[in-house]
């Protein structure tokens, strides 16, 4: 079945009927992921807020871009850049919210069709980001640009705020809360440190209790480190899935 991106909704089928994106593609190579229904094991994202600006033949175009988790949460960025700058002339968008199906949406906002969204998408697209937004306001100069030069001020500006948002790699890990004794707390925890597994902070009661986590791959990894330090004593129960920004503390959880 055909699939067209179509500005401001997502995307039809050939039907005309709305549908979902499917997400394929490795962040890191660039080669197919099937995932099925299971969750992201990695996807691209922002670390935080980005803003640029860029001038042209006096138009001046000011990109901003935010990490984002929902349509509705995109959509409310807009709309703030719209009240704070109110008198832009225009105010081009396109964000993506991935997952087990990616949605994403642009907004040309009176610019010749193909000129505003759609290069600002493609920023995304051609990074890899998922669950981001990109706005660019654009003040007009009083001289046209033509179709080539709004394409580039549109694509500058978004993709200068997306490296000023710095993208970054998340990556799924899946979570265990440990129970042991005092006595062989320590030793477990040095042993999973070693072999770079995540952990929480301690629990001290009773008995220590923390979580542990590990990618996927090395699940099975973490469970022999576990039964091996503690020959079998531990107890180990699963919490879920968390994605942890590489070489951060976890922060979004399933």
């Amino acid at each position: 079945m055909l699939l067209q991106l179509v500005a401001d909704g997502g995307c039809k089928d050939d039907n005309g009927a709305g549908r979902r994106l499917r997400l394929e593609g490795d962040p890191e190579s660039g080669q197919p992921l099937s995932l099925g229904l299971d969750m992201r094991q990695f996807y691209w994202t922002l670390a935080g807020e980005g803003r640029s600006e860029y001038c042209d033949r006096k138009s001046e175009f000011i990109g901003f871009a935010r990490p984002i988790k929902t349509g509705s949460e995109a959509d409310d960025f807009v709309a703030e850049v719209r009240r704070e700058y109110a008198d832009a002339r225009h105010h081009v968008y396109a964000w993506r919210v991935g997952g087990d199906e990616t949605l994403q949406k642009y907004s040309d906002d009176g610019e010749p069709r193909g000129t505003g969204g759609m290069p600002v998408l493609d920023i995304l697209l051609q990074q890899k980001i998922d669950d981001a937004a990109i706005v660019v306001v654009r003040y007009f100069g009083g001289i046209l640009l033509g179709t080539g030069g709004l394409v580039k001020a549109y694509s500058t500006a978004a993709a200068e705020a997306v490296k000023a948002a710095v993208p970054c790699l998340m990556v799924a890990q899946r979570l265990y809360k440990i129970t042991v004794g005092y006595g062989v707390a320590e030793k477990l925890r040095y042993q999973l440190a070693e072999h770079d597994f995540y952990q929480t902070e301690p629990d001290y009661a009773e008995i220590v209790s923390w979580q542990a986590g590990a990618v996927a791959e090395r699940e099975e990894q973490l469970m022999k480190a576990i039964n091996d330090v503690t020959s079998g004593g531990a107890a180990v129960e699963f919490q879920g899935v968390a994605y942890r920004r590489r070489g951060s503390l976890p922060t979004t959880s399933i």
